[in-house]
This record gives structure tokens, sequence and C-alpha cells, in this order.
């Protein structure tokens, strides 16, 4: 028969499957709850990218002078790219939190949550960052546009619901 590691890493993979499954419930029970229908979020990722064309200019200014500057010569792309992103994010979360999502959920609470979102894509960001630039030899601004493309829709999904619950929405959103 099967040996105990065996049957512990079957057990184990059952328990990550319910678990998943239970959270992806509570997820569809929110979604429902607040009323985020496929139109409300469409109006949400709109303004999110209304907002986000001064968020991303800020970002690519700074990440050009951060690049131009050579913190660490070796590696110039990715450093500018972990630099301007961690300043960009703390920026970027102002501007959500005063345009785009309208939230009453308390400002140092929301800040904390983004910071572990952000987190957790800097990480990643800055991985993917490193393949492009310095493996796949892609411009780094390029590179830069890439990531800021394909990671957007991700950063929208997370800080709106870790960082700007809807649940506290100082009302529904309504269409523009």
């Amino acid at each position: 028969g099967p040996s105990t590691e065996d049957r512990n890493s079957t057990l184990l993979y059952a328990d990550i499957n319910v678990i998943t499954q239970k959270s992806m419930w509570r997820m569809r029970e929110r979604i429902e709850d607040v009323g985020w229908t496929f139109r409300v979020m469409l109006n949400e990722f709109l303004r999110f990218n209304i907002v986000g064309v001064f968020n991303s200019a800020f970002a690519l200014v700074l990440y050009e002078t951060l690049y131009w500057v050579e913190i660490w010569p070796t590696h110039t792309a990715v450093v500018a790219w972990a630099v301007s992103c961690a300043i960009g994010n703390v920026e970027a979360h102002y501007m959500h939190y005063r345009f785009t999502f309208h939230s009453t959920f308390p400002y140092i609470w929301s800040m904390n949550r983004a910071f572990w979102t952000y987190s957790g894509q800097l990480v990643v960001t800055t991985s993917f960052h490193y393949l492009m630039v310095e493996v796949f030899l892609l411009h780094h601004t390029l590179a830069w546009f890439v990531n800021t493309c394909v990671f957007g829709y991700i950063n929208f999904l997370l800080i709106r619901w870790i960082a700007f619950p809807p649940e506290y929405d100082e009302e529904p959103v309504h269409p523009m």
C-alpha cells in the first residue's frame, strides 16, 4: 500500500484544496454582498486607470531618474524599478485612497494592508524586471511598460479587496 509519506502528502493536498474552496466561497459571498457586478468592477477599474495615468507618469519619471543616477551600476534597471516601485506605491496608495475608492476604511489600516500586497508584488515584479532586462535583454523602459501593464489589473484587484475593502465605501460606486 501507499507509504505514510504518500498518505500525508495526499491529506495535505486535500486540506489545501478544502481551504482554497472555502476561501473562494467567502470571496464570492463578499462580491455578492457588496454588489460588485461586472459593471461596477469595470467602472472602478476605469477610475483606477484614470488616477493611474498620473501615478504611472510619476513612477516613470522617478524610474528614469533613478536609472540615470545608477544607484547600483551592475543592476541599474532592476534597482531603479525596485526603488521607484517602493516610493511610487506610497504615492499611488494615497491617490487611490483620495480619488479612486472613496473608502471610509481608516487610512493607516489601508496603508498597512497595502504594504503587504505591494511588498509581495514588489518581489514578483522586480524578479520579472530582472528577467526582462538582464536575461532577455529587453530595453529597460519597454520592460517598465510591460511590467506596469501586466501587473496593473492584479494590483487593482489586490488593493481593492484588501487595502480598500468595498464594505467600507462611503456609498456604492455608481457608473461614471
